[in-house]
């Protein structure tokens, strides 16, 4: 898959439109901006009919057409001429992207090897930095569904590559099957009214290309060459104007992380039916009801302010033309008798509306619960109660475990894409930095546990064991520092029988015995 020639070719490609609008759509939901939400939603917000119209087409009066279809969402409703926007936005959406990247990334997973090289150079790897990176790739990748990491690296800032996320807006991928063949991603480095530029970067098996293109913001434009421009003056210094690196490497330098399969959504879309799907697929409309919910919440608020009315009688004139007010610090009123006074009432009326706050908290808290749990996390996991006094004690506990579900289903598809990109970051690491690694030998990658048992329990079980004379004391200091080296547990193990001189001590592993030197 060559980077394109260029000329009057659309960009993105246009097959790529259908899923280009739904990541819209999710990412407005994820940024959490109420313009983000009206752009997509309204009508006057969008250059083309809008999400909701275009969901929504039964809603047409009969024998009507084009634009006059009504938009039933809540975010979709125009603003009356001359009002302030008064709509709330739940951020319910990046918080559940925030919990799916808490679960997955909580801890960073640790990536070993046979090959003592290797692993050597796995743990250089293994830095804040790097879990910083996977966490954010996490994070974007529960929201609109899939995400793209890239092998990257630079002599004058790392002795190392590292791995660099790419929302999946800026990719355009090549696949083989259901395996990533190739990918390119692309970024608009320039644009003004004149002309549009983007640098194009090409993965493959074997090289990566770059290639500058000046167009327009629906075209490519023509190629030109890398000097050309001065964010890519670099590029030109080391690949050459063509822009073509050989990493010679067995793999791509580059990976695709689906969120969770199937695809609901483009299963008949050739281009995008390989694609993961969000977490926010299928709950848009709950979410928007949700925001609904809470605005009027709101205006119950608003309208429920204490407010008196009085006749006019009480207010003093401040002179002609400049109207009247009403001290309302004055103690005493001079009542003007009438017709129509009551001589036993004030004239002052107290109007202050009551707040349903009971009906608003029930309707929220159920919009919440089932959009946590269509998008297959529990209400636990957010801290909430749930409706735990109408479960019987099963039914808890597996709620509680739905988060756990979908943190097991969701490791299926980063633990491949992890190993396959540890192993071109060795190979990279290898052929660029000329690091001794050996990534042919294979990676394994084992993410922590999502729930830690305490060390009360931890006591319990591991005593249980020893009275059971099923553990040695080596193991069951391993089981409690499971990140400690053999050495480091030998030792512990040996001052732990120094203290109990009627225990034998126990036997070191072959591998770490001292070896006899030859005689």
């Amino acid at each position: 898959m060559p980077l394109p020639a260029g000329g009057a070719v659309s960009w993105p490609p246009p097959e790529l439109h259908p899923v280009a609008k739904k990541l819209t759509e999710w990412s407005a939901w994820y940024s959490g901006e109420g313009d983000a939400l009206v752009s997509v939603y309204s009508l006057a917000g969008s250059a083309t009919t809008p999400l909701s119209q275009e969901f929504f087409q039964s809603d047409k009066p009969y024998g009507a057409s084009g634009p006059a279809t009504v938009a039933r969402t809540f975010w979709g409703q125009p603003l009356t001429p001359g009002t302030v926007r008064t709509k709330l936005h739940v951020p319910v959406a990046s918080d559940i992207a925030e919990l799916s990247a808490n679960l997955l990334f909580g801890e960073m997973p640790t990536f070993t090897s046979t090959d003592s090289a290797t692993q050597k150079a796995l743990d250089a790897f293994q830095t804040d930095g790097m879990h910083a990176s996977l966490r954010e790739a996490a994070e974007t990748t529960a929201a609109l569904g899939s995400g793209f990491l890239k092998v990257v690296w630079d002599e004058t800032l790392s002795d190392h590559p590292w791995l660099c996320p790419v929302p999946p807006e800026q990719a355009v991928p090549v696949w083989s099957w259901d395996r990533l063949l190739g990918v390119t991603f692309w970024t608009v480095l320039h644009e003004d009214e004149d002309s549009t530029i983007r640098l194009l970067e090409c993965h493959e098996i074997g090289s990566i290309s770059y290639g500058l293109y000046e167009g327009t913001p629906t075209e490519l434009g023509e190629r030109i060459p890398l000097s050309a421009f001065e964010g890519t003056q670099a590029l030109a210094e080391l690949y050459g104007d063509e822009g073509v690196y050989l990493t010679n490497l067995p793999w791509l330098t580059a990976a695709y992380v689906p969120n969770v399969k199937p695809n609901r959504i483009w299963r008949g879309v050739r281009c995008a039916a390989n694609l993961g799907r969000s977490d926010f697929a299928g709950v848009e409309l709950l979410m928007d009801a949700l925001d609904e919910t809470y605005t009027s919440w709101m205006r119950d608020l608003r309208l429920s302010k204490s407010r008196i009315i009085v006749p006019s009688s009480m207010l003093e004139s401040e002179g002609p033309g400049k109207g009247a007010r009403l001290d309302l610090e004055r103690e005493a009123f001079v009542g003007m008798e009438g017709m129509l006074t009551d001589p036993n009432s004030s004239g002052i009326t107290l109007n202050q509306f009551a707040i349903r706050v009971a009906e608003y908290q029930a309707t929220s808290e159920h919009f919440f619960e089932q959009i946590v749990s269509s998008a297959g996390y529990s209400v636990q996991s957010f801290g909430g109660k749930g409706d735990v006094a109408a479960v019987t004690a099963t039914e808890i506990q597996a709620r509680k475990e739905q988060s756990l579900s979908t943190r097991a289903q969701k490791i299926l598809y980063w633990r491949p894409a992890l190993q396959h990109l540890f192993q071109a970051l060795l190979g990279i690491d290898r052929e660029v930095f000329g690091h001794r690694s050996s990534p042919e030998a294979g990676i394994d990658v084992v993410f922590p546990v999502a729930v830690q048992p305490s060390l009360q329990e931890q006591a319990q079980a591991l005593s249980l064991l020893a009275n059971a004379e099923a553990m040695s004391i080596f193991l069951r200091v391993q089981s409690l520092h499971p990140t400690w080296t053999k050495a480091e547990v030998q030792v512990e193990t040996d001052r732990i029988l120094a203290e109990r001189p009627d225990k034998a001590p126990a036997a070191r592993p072959a591998q770490d015995r001292p070896v006899a030197p030859p005689q």
